[in-house]
């Protein structure tokens, strides 16, 4: 494959890439400390990226906030002479939480504003300001029903206007986000809101920023919403603790499960994302039923074929001053009191 790069033992790093976070889904000790321990000497913060993207995607529990503390300790090191340890424990405890894709199920279903939504002139929320989301409604009416659809509990709702100010207006949102959690006050879960945060900035600075932390975060809100408490979480659990000096002088197989339609070797042997989406959903361990779980994937294979955005509904970007206030919070404080 040309322009791949390898491990220390000459594997292609994207598909170890690959194979810590499906070791990581099925509990599989052996493998995701392979895997770990293949990338750490080379690809370190790609590491440290793929195992924050685990937190939100594949588990259940509040564990990002862990995950984000562990790499934050990792990057203090001195980099001549770094430790593996807060990578070991990183894996201990993603290989323990429970796991469920309810986020993933979110990000690639509902977390899209393709098709435009029409909102009845009495759900008005605050003040026009003159700034518009993608699909030209008003940010702050936005900002305001998105409060709305997660109190309410609609899931398909808040979605489309997650997505409407995310686009255009990541930081904004995710002060509304905060302050939903903080409105709800339970202070474990709004700690974990906040971690969510930190782990989406420290995603490079592109378009192509994945709407993963978004996803669990809109998500963990509008189950706290439901249930009416945040105990479904567990905060502290035992974790394994693994070595990875264990696996310095071993040379293991990349395993069949690894090749599905995200990597090279998959996509020429003709996997589909349906298969991927099965295989994955029953390949969680330990396992936590979740929300979507019954739910069709329809509506993501829609969107993958007609496009993700509806070019023609896409109107003006606000001047870059405009941006700057919305983001710092300085438009419309009503909106904030």
């Amino acid at each position: 494959m040309a322009n791949a790069l390898y491990t220390k033992n000459g594997h292609n790093m994207f598909e170890v890439s690959s194979l810590i976070q499906k070791a990581i889904r099925r509990s599989n000790k052996d493998y995701a400390c392979y895997a770990a321990n293949e990338l750490a000497p080379r690809f370190r913060n790609y590491l440290w990226k793929r195992l924050l993207c685990v937190s939100a995607e594949d588990c259940y529990d509040l564990i990002t906030n862990k995950i984000v503390a562990l790499k934050q300790a990792d990057d203090s090191q001195n980099w001549q002479n770094k430790s593996p340890l807060f990578i070991e424990k990183a894996i201990g405890i993603l290989l323990a939480a429970r796991k469920n894709r309810d986020a993933d199920y979110f990000a690639c279903n509902l977390l899209n504003s393709r098709d435009r939504i029409e909102f009845p002139k009495d759900e008005y929320v605050g003040d026009s300001a003159g700034c518009y989301t993608k699909n030209g409604h008003d940010t702050f009416l936005v900002a305001g029903l998105l409060e709305r659809a997660i109190t309410g509990k609609d899931d398909v709702r808040a979605g489309y206007l997650a997505n409407e100010l995310m686009v255009r207006y990541r930081e904004f949102l995710w002060k509304r986000i905060v302050s939903i959690a903080s409105n709800l006050n339970y202070q474990f879960v709004t700690n974990e809101i906040v971690a969510l945060k930190k782990a989406d900035d420290m995603q490079p600075t592109t378009s192509l920023k994945s709407s993963i932390f978004v996803a669990k975060a809109v998500t963990v809100l509008l189950k706290v919403v439901k249930y009416g408490r945040c105990s479904l979480y567990v905060n502290d659990f035992d974790y394994p603790i693994v070595y990875l000096k264990d696996y310095d002088n071993r040379h293991m197989v990349i395993p069949d499960y690894v090749f599905d339609c995200h990597t090279h070797r998959g996509r020429q042997l003709g996997k589909t994302k349906k298969e991927f989406i099965i295989a994955e959903q029953s390949a969680l361990t330990p396992y936590k039923e979740g929300e979507y779980d019954k739910c069709t994937w329809n509506r993501y294979f829609y969107l993958e074929k007609n496009g993700f955005y509806d070019k023609n509904n896409i109107t003006p970007r606000p001047d870059d001053k405009k941006m700057k206030e919305i983001e710092d919070g300085c438009v419309q404080r009503s909106l904030f009191d």
